[in-house]
């Protein structure tokens, strides 16, 4: 469990991190970098959020902060 506790928090840092620079300069990326750096984005929050439902007890708040930005990105044009 502890491994998969590591692993999350990981993903969750990168999630992060690739969040923040996309949210910040997707507007002046050429549109093929942005797609693919919003479906990078999304694979990485599904990650995230199917190893923290294989977490118990379960981390319910950064579960629900995932579905939020998982929301948020879904939404941004492109």
């Amino acid at each position: 469990m502890n491994e998969e506790i590591q692993a999350l928090n990981k993903i969750v840092a990168i999630v992060d991190e690739k969040a923040s620079l996309f949210k910040k300069d997707w507007s002046h990326m050429p549109k093929i970098r942005a797609i693919t750096e919003k479906k990078l984005i999304l694979d990485l929050i599904e990650n995230a959020l199917q190893l923290a439902k294989n977490i118990r007890p379960a981390p319910t708040d950064l579960l629900g902060d995932l579905q939020k930005l998982k929301a948020e990105f879904s939404r941004l044009p492109l």
